[in-house]
Formats: C-alpha cells, sequence, structure tokens
C-alpha cells in the first residue's frame, strides 16, 4: 500500500473483520418486516394501475369492503387531505410538478397507486385488492424521452409548457474556438438501458400510532431517515416532534432507498386515520414496477482533440428520461446535472459545453442508484478516448497518459469550477495496467483477437468520483430538503465502554465496524468497546443520512469531532488526577498515560467512574459530570476520489457470450480506515456494473407496458458471472475533509461500465464495431459481429 501523509494510527487502517457479520450472516437480523407486530396491527395492499396512461372513471369498492377481514378500501380522493411532494423548487430551468399520495383523476405510469385495501392481515388485503373494480378510459402513451421532448408532443402533466422538467446549459469562454481548431473530433451517441435497483430487500414499513399522544413510531427501509421524519411531517401536518422514524437493518439501498415514496405516506396516514398500527412489505413484482429505475441516457458527446492526441475541448447534448414524476428529495435535476458534472473526468480539459435536459415521460419514476449518471459519463467519453487513440495510431493507454493530472498540477480547478485538491491520476493509471499485465497482453494479442475460439480484448477507464458532498453544494442546487451535514453523539459509558449515535442508517457499507474504529482510535479503547447506534431520529442527532459516499466523508468527519471532544475532557481529568498537563496526556490501550512516562497513567474505565461520580475521587474543579459530546461535520467541497479500471474479456465467436476473466482496480478514497471493507465495497460494486454492462435492463413496450416484471426477464448476474477483482489502494489524505478520508462506495460501479465496455470493443476490433448502446447482451454482440458498422 502507498501511502502519502503520516502514518496511520494504530486502529485506523487495520483490516478488522466486521462486528455486524455474524449476527447477520446468522440469520438473527431484524429487518422491516421481523420487528414485532403489535396487537391489531392492520396489512395493506395496493391496487396498481395497469395502463402507462389512463383516466380513471370509477374506482368501486364495495366488493371488496365485503370481503372478510376487510377494514376498508381507499382512493385518491380519500388522501387530498394529504400535501402533494413536490420535489423541486420554483427556479431557472425547472418547472414544478406535484406528486399526489395516490391518483386521483388520471395515472401516469403502469404501477401508480390506485387504491389501498386495508385488512386484518396480508393474504386478505391482497385477495382482496383483485376485487376492487376500476374503470379506466386509456390514453396514449408517451414513453420515449426523445418523443416526449419533440415539438408538438403532448404534456405528460396539466400546467406545464412541455415534458422538459429541468434543462441546463453550459459553455466555457473560447469554447467554439477551440472546438473548431481541433486536428481531431471523434462523436457518437451513447445509449444506456434503463436499470431496476432490485435490493436484496424490497421496500417496506410499519407505522405504529399512539392514539394518546398522535405520536408515530415509523420503522421503514430508508437510506434517510431523519429526512423522512421532516418530509412525513411536512405532508401529513403533523408535528414532527411527535414522529420517531427508525431504519432497522437494511437489506441495501443503492440510492432507491434514499427517497420518501408514496406508500410510506400512506401508510403513516392511514395509521392516524384508524389510530392503530398499519405495515406494508413491498413484493419483487410490485418492486420491479414502483421502485424508482436509473440510468434511462442518452449521451452526444464529442471530443475534440490537437493531432498530438491532447485534448481540446468536450461537447454534450445529454437526455435524461426521468419518468413520471420527480422524486422527492432529489428532485429532477439529480441525474440529468449529474450527468454533466461527470464528463470532464480526471483529464486536463479547457473548454466544455454542454446541455442536459430531464424529460417527463409515461414509465415508472428514475432516481439515483449508485453512481447515478457518472457510469454512462464514463461509457461515453472513455469509449471515445479509445476510439481517438486508434485513429491518431497510438494505444489507448498513451491518449490517457497525455492528458491524465499530474500530480504537479495539484490542486486542480476543473473546467466546471470543481476543485480537484489532490490524488493519484496517474499513478493508479500505472498500477492498474501493471498488474492486469497491459504490456504483456498486448504483446501476445493477435491482430484478429481471436484465440480459442473467443475474441480477447483488454480495456481500461480512468474515473473520479465526487463524494461526500456538503451542504453549500445541495443549496447551489436548489436541494433544500438535502441538509448537507452529518452528525454524531459520542459518549463514554461509567463502565468505560463508548457509544456513539451516528446520523446515518447503514444498509451494508460497514458502518458499525468502521465508526467504532474511529472512536476507538481517538479514544484509546479497544474496538469491541464500541457500540455504533444509527438510524434512530429519536437517539441520534439530525443530519444528512447515507448516499452518494457520504459514510467516510460526513459520518466520520462527524465521529472524530464529538470522539475528540470527548478524549479532551479525559485528557482534563486525567491531567489533574496524574498531576500533569493535559497536552502530555496520551490515550493508549485502555489508559490515559503521560508521554513517555508509560508506567504513570490512569485506566480509562476509572476516569469515566470518576466522571459519573461512581467512584471514591472527585472531578476536578469546574468539570461537569459525564463524558459525552455531539458535533456536526459539513465539509467545505466535495472530496474527489481516483481510480483506474482495467478488465480482461474473451466472447464466445459463436454465441456472442461474454466473459470477464481477469479484474483490477487500482484506486485513491484517500486515508483507508479499513482496507477490508473498502475492498468489499469495490467488489460488490464492480459486479453491479458488470451487470449494467453486460445483461441488466427494463424494457417497455409502446404502450407502456413493462416487459421485465420479473427476475427470469429482468437479467442479473450470479456468483458464476463475477472474476477474481484484485484491488490496489493509493492512499492520497484529503486535505478538504476530516480525518483525510474521501469516499469510495460509487467508484466500482463507474469504473467498471467503461473498463468492460471498451474491453469489448477491443475484442470486437476486427469488426468494427462501436460499443455506443447498453447492455451488452449475447444477442447485442452477435449483432454486432454480423453488420457493417
Amino acid at each position: 500500500m502507498s501511502v502519502s501523509g503520516i502514518p496511520a494510527p494504530s486502529i485506523i487502517g487495520q483490516r478488522i473483520p466486521r462486528v455486524e457479520d455474524s449476527r447477520l450472516l446468522r440469520g438473527l437480523g431484524c429487518y422491516v418486516d421481523d420487528v414485532p407486530e403489535p396487537p391489531g396491527t392492520l396489512h395493506l395492499a395496493f391496487v396498481l394501475s395497469p395502463h402507462a396512461h389512463a383516466r380513471i372513471m370509477r374506482v368501486g369498492r364495495d366488493a371488496a369492503r365485503r370481503m372478510p377481514g376487510v377494514v376498508d378500501v381507499l382512493a385518491g380522493a380519500d388522501f387530498l387531505h394529504v400535501k402533494p411532494q413536490q420535489a423541486d423548487l420554483p427556479q431557472r430551468g425547472y418547472q414544478v410538478v406535484p406528486r399526489p399520495v395516490m391518483a386521483i383523476d388520471r395515472v401516469r405510469f403502469v404501477g401508480e397507486l390506485v387504491a389501498v385495501v386495508i385488512a386484518e392481515d396480508r393474504y386478505r388485503a391482497e385477495d382482496a385488492a383483485e376485487q376492487v373494480e376500476i374503470e379506466y378510459e386509456p390514453l396514449a402513451a408517451v414513453v420515449e424521452a426523445e418523443t416526449a421532448c419533440a415539438p408538438g408532443a403532448p404534456t405528460i402533466h396539466e400546467g406545464t409548457r412541455d415534458n422538459v422538467i429541468f434543462q441546463a446549459s453550459f459553455k466555457s469562454e473560447g469554447f467554439d474556438a477551440a472546438f473548431d481548431g481541433a486536428g481531431l473530433v471523434v462523436q457518437d451517441r451513447f445509449d444506456s438501458a434503463r436499470l431496476a435497483i432490485v435490493s436484496i430487500e424490497p421496500r417496506g414499513c410499519l407505522a405504529i400510532h399512539d392514539p394518546g399522544r398522535d405520536g408515530l413510531t415509523f420503522y421503514t427501509g430508508t437510506q434517510i431517515p431523519h429526512i423522512v421524519r421532516s418530509s412525513l411531517a411536512e405532508l401529513l401536518d403533523w408535528d414532527e416532534r411527535s414522529i420517531r422514524v427508525i431504519a432497522p437493518d437494511v437489506g441495501g439501498g443503492f440510492g432507491m432507498k434514499a427517497y420518501l415514496y408514496p406508500e410510506e405516506v400512506i401508510t403513516a396516514a392511514i395509521a392516524r386515520r384508524l389510530q392503530c398500527a398499519v405495515k406494508w412489505i413491498c413484493d419483487r413484482r410490485e418492486d420491479l414496477m414502483t421502485s424508482n429505475h436509473s440510468r434511462d441516457y442518452r449521451f452526444d458527446v464529442a471530443l475534440a482533440f490537437d493531432r498530438d492526441g491532447t485534448l481540446r475541448a468536450v461537447k454534450a447534448d445529454i437526455l435524461c428520461n426521468i419518468g413520471a414524476y420527480p422524486l422527492s428529495p432529489f428532485g429532477s435535476s439529480v441525474e440529468a446535472g449529474g450527468a454533466a458534472l461527470y464528463l470532464p473526468g480526471p483529464y486536463r480539459l479547457k473548454h466544455y459545453a454542454f446541455t442536459t435536459r430531464a424529460v417527463a415521460t409515461h414509465t415508472c419514476p428514475t432516481g439515483v442508484y449508485r453512481g447515478v449518471a457518472a457510469p454512462v459519463a464514463f461509457f461515453a467519453t472513455e469509449g471515445l478516448m479509445d476510439r481517438a487513440a486508434r485513429i491518431l495510431g497510438v494505444d489507448p493507454v498513451e491518449i490517457r497518459r497525455r492528458n491524465i493530472l499530474q500530480p504537479s498540477e495539484f490542486p486542480y480547478v476543473n473546467v466546471l469550477g470543481i476543485r480537484y485538491n489532490n490524488g493519484s491520476y496517474a499513478g493508479c493509471l500505472e498500477r492498474a495496467l501493471q498488474a492486469i499485465g497491459y504490456a504483456e497482453f498486448r504483446r501476445e494479442q493477435p491482430p484478429g483477437r481471436l484465440v480459442d475460439g473467443r475474441y480477447r480484448g483488454i480495456g481500461v477507464a480512468s474515473i473520479v468520483e465526487h463524494t461526500g458532498q456538503g451542504a453549500s453544494r445541495y443549496r447551489d442546487r436548489g436541494l433544500l430538503r438535502i441538509p448537507g451535514y452529518d452528525s454524531a453523539l459520542v459518549k463514554l459509558e461509567p463502565n468505560g465502554k463508548a457509544v456513539a449515535w451516528v446520523s446515518q442508517a447503514t444498509q451494508g457499507q460497514g458502518h458499525l465496524t468502521v465508526f467504532a474504529q474511529l472512536v476507538a482510535d481517538v479514544l484509546g479503547v479497544a474496538v469491541g468497546d464500541v457500540t455504533i447506534v444509527e438510524g434512530d431520529t429519536a437517539q441520534g442527532p439530525y443530519g444528512t443520512g447515507t448516499f452518494a459516499s457520504r459514510g467516510a466523508v460526513t459520518g466520520s468527519g462527524a465521529v472524530l469531532r464529538a470522539s475528540a471532544q470527548v478524549a479532551e475532557k479525559i485528557r482534563r481529568i486525567a491531567a489533574h488526577m496524574l498531576e500533569a498537563s493535559p497536552g502530555d496526556i496520551e490515550l493508549i490501550d485502555g489508559r490515559a498515560r503521560v508521554k513517555g512516562v508509560p508506567r504513570m497513567g490512569i485506566a480509562i474505565r476509572e476516569i469515566a467512574a470518576i466522571a459519573y461520580s461512581v467512584h471514591s475521587r472527585a472531578l476536578p474543579p469546574d468539570t461537569d459530570f459525564g463524558l459525552e459530546a455531539t458535533n456536526y461535520y459539513d465539509p467545505p467541497v466535495a472530496a474527489i476520489t481516483n481510480a483506474t479500471h482495467a478488465a480482461q474479456v474473451s466472447i464466445d465467436a459463436v454465441t456472442g457470450l461474454i466473459t470477464v476473466e481477469r479484474y483490477v482496480v487500482a484506486h485513491d478514497c484517500g486515508r483507508v480506515i479499513n482496507p477490508l471493507i473498502v475492498e468489499g465495497q469495490i467488489h460488490g460494486a464492480v459486479v453491479q456494473g458488470r451487470g449494467s454492462v453486460l445483461s441488466e435492463a427494463i424494457r417497455f413496450d409502446s404502450d407502456g407496458q413493462l416487459m421485465t416484471a420479473n427476475l427470469l426477464d429482468y437479467r442479473l448476474p450470479t456468483i458464476a458471472d463475477v472474476p477474481d477483482i484484485e484491488v490496489l489502494h493509493e492512499e492520497t489524505w484529503s486535505a478538504d475533509t476530516e480525518g483525510g478520508f474521501k469516499g469510495v462506495g460509487e467508484g466500482g460501479v463507474i469504473g467498471a461500465l467503461p473498463a468492460i465496455a471498451n474491453a469489448v470493443a477491443d475484442a470486437l476490433l476486427p469488426f468494427q464495431a462501436r460499443i455506443r448502446r447498453l447492455p451488452l447482451t449475447p444477442e447485442r454482440v452477435s449483432e454486432l459481429m454480423t453488420t457493417p458498422p
């Protein structure tokens, strides 16, 4: 491991196994469906629209209401008292589109909520849902973004001037001259299939109403518990102090659970209406139909070069299909805006112009998914980098070497004004090439690429990831429902063991381990003596939550700050007892001791007993009882992570089936807290990226009907599809963030799409195949091998 900066402390940087795994792997976790149900809990089943676009003429509820165990059947008109969700704010470039929690007179995608059955158990609710009689007047559906933004297209929402819900543009000074004066321009259109997120645990919630105080305890599988609490209070006109949101164990989120969904609002509203406990659990079909989709993009991208391969300018026209409604809290701009944000990448670039649009259609709403727009943005730019290199007669690696940022250029402010403070961009490129044996592969690779009946290729992609964005970044983007900071309450209990309540909510990132490492390192106690509590708004201080590679930056920053305050008080108490200066006290191995005099010390457990007045010795004068502190962290700028991915693939010459045979990631996420967990994050993300580029696709027919509503048609990768993934760590500590950390959660996906796609393009070079549409299924690859470019 290469490290820039001071040596890592004794606990931070260690490969400590995840403390949460023993419980979860033995089936002892507690997910939403495992939370004990209070006696008399009612269950919900939703009636979903079978049409992408239709008027609701009548909702017949009598037959369903008469069924045994059915309490009631409600429709959209019963929820008029619930405020519609409004994800965007009125501002330049936006059209505000409110979303009612249930369709009232019109449905706008297959799966939109039309009615809800309340019954004594889930089975009766689902049986009754089939008896709700709804009459529709089908209307023409607009499914494709290009169709929706064409002149004269029918508008998806009344009151809007067209279907472009968000748009933005940018052009750097001198762009036209730079672009027009280029010696080489390579350009193409890149399309990515819409994706489902398919977390292992579908969505669900349990709302428990307390009639005595009009209170609500709300269990939900969410990444943003505090934002959910604030949003429920706003939409239901409820005192926020009376709402407690708990995210128990969450079986994967990946961005899909970073939204407040209509089902959650309705469940809470019914619990309040009936003054009881109400539960809803999503099944897989509902999940594929109604949980947000993602990455429905069209990129028109052009890269302009000098004849020596120097990148002069980038131009892009980006179209993003956001489905029927912008989702709260991120709104309509997050995908389209993120797409434009990432295109400059890790390269030296002075001139850039883009137009980006988010377009409404009669399809399931789309939202963030691990990496958001970045995987597709790099699929486009990295693919064009390879094409330019071949036109210029140089190796694809060489054109990257000529343009990638070098150590002497940091801090670097890119063409959009985003600062890359430091990194190992060129270093990661070289380490990845060496590890995968790039030069040897090229020497042995035949011009025809065919070896043992398989076409073989190699591809690389150099990427950046914007992590740990703070309050100013969200305010600048108009996302005022996202605080941007996170917080932590750290307490040393009277027995000398520590507890930290953190405003984040883990879905498998390893928070309970890495945050414990941070607390332990600062307080000088054992990792096993630290407990981390997350996902409970009644216990932890207010904060943003877990998404967008925030944990290591904002969560860790808050934990470090609060822990440092507790440690400072421990030192003051110890210094008084040991007749030393607080600055001379170090906290190591459960003891507070004088530096250079290790025998002169006192157990931290004894200091805790003194602090809580359960000891014969008194606290020093003017010292408050207890050992606890709350602190907040709002990173000043985004921390930019970098990586290079390298992939080797083979393609069956007969079937077109692609196999990823080797995969290497050289990455730099700043100071590494736990290499074992970082590698796990990268492994999982690469596998998700592999699925995105080779097999996964949500498909609609021309009427907006979902054609991939099960996991037979929506093809996820299995363990049999996963190669060995080698991860190489570089550590360039961030100068901007507390602790020197950068995020790592999304980079594996971001790099996998372009690296694998470029390897496929290399293998198919004899066919002059242009890789510009995902996924690369065997059928698509066979077409590329038989159809002239």
